[in-house]
């Protein structure tokens, strides 16, 4: 039986991490992945769909009652439903105001139906790279962690797991660990008991140097590392994509042999998810 493990910062500037607590919980799989042409049912590898309901259905301010059961009569396969969104800002004069539309929000959709499971994306906590690892000193790694106490003691309760975003903006596999386990410690920190489920994006962001327009897939090396990384420090992950590189946007086409995929198969076939 495969036992998630729980890793928290004893020294985060340094670089040293303990395990503090398992739970027997399986390590759930969830997808959000959408091809340009045929694909493999990935159902059949474990994968539960995660459904995302993002401003082109829940409009750019606090959702309205029929925006909410647009959402609600997305496809589902489980009871989980994910709010993407990102154009509430949560640092600055409007930071109160964000979250109060989240927490009206979310209380439409509990009030719209009690047994839906709801998170938020990229919120619990706020994603971030620099402050996160310490590069920017003492001073911003508490000013980021104390944004996040705010955040969650307004937001925690009205969620039922967390949904942290460890996108991949650079071509440096350990700064990314580094970036993962300070987020993923964070998301622990303030969850409250509930649930860590990490996004995770098999592309190279659209930040990364010099690769602006054409977001590669990640190498196969790499890609396990950030699954292998997420199977230790939380309860599962939700693989999001894909997307194709401007002028002509739009999702990618499937490629069996692709490194990226062939590392999850990997990833899959090494452990024992019964609960």
């Amino acid at each position: 039986m495969f036992f998630n493990t729980v890793l928290c910062v004893t020294c985060l500037l340094t670089g040293s991490w303990s395990v503090t607590a398992q739970t027997r919980a399986p390590f759930k799989l969830f997808e959000a992945l959408t091809f340009a042409d045929g694909h493999p049912d990935f159902h059949s590898f474990g994968f539960e769909h995660l459904t995302i309901a993002d401003p082109h259905v829940l409009g750019r301010d606090i959702p309205t009652s029929d925006h909410v059961q647009e959402a609600l009569k997305l496809p589902r396969s489980n009871k989980y439903l994910n709010i993407d969104i990102e154009i509430w800002p949560l640092s600055g004069p409007d930071q109160a105001s964000s979250i109060a539309k989240y927490q009206k929000t979310l209380s439409a959709f509990r009030k719209a139906d009690p047994g839906v499971k709801v998170g938020l994306y990229s919120v619990l906590p706020v994603r971030d790279y620099w402050r996160a690892i310490g590069v920017q000193g003492p001073a911003a790694l508490d000013e980021w962690k104390q944004q996040n106490t705010d955040i969650a003691s307004s937001l925690i309760p009205h969620v039922d797991a967390l949904f942290p975003s460890l996108y991949t903006f650079y071509d440096d596999k350990d700064g990314w660990v580094a970036y993962a386990q300070a987020n993923l410690s964070e998301a622990r920190r303030i969850s409250q008991g509930k649930p860590v489920y990490c996004f995770l994006w098999p592309q190279f962001h659209k930040s990364l140097p010099g690769k602006n327009t054409t977001r590669p897939f990640l190498p196969g090396d790499y890609w396990y590392t950030e699954l292998d990384t997420c199977r230790r420090l939380a309860d599962g992950i939700v693989i999001w994509g894909t997307m194709r590189g401007g002028p002509s946007y739009g999702p990618e086409k499937w490629d069996e042999k692709a490194e990226w995929w062939q590392a999850t198969l990997k990833f899959l076939s090494e452990f024992d998810n019964t609960p």
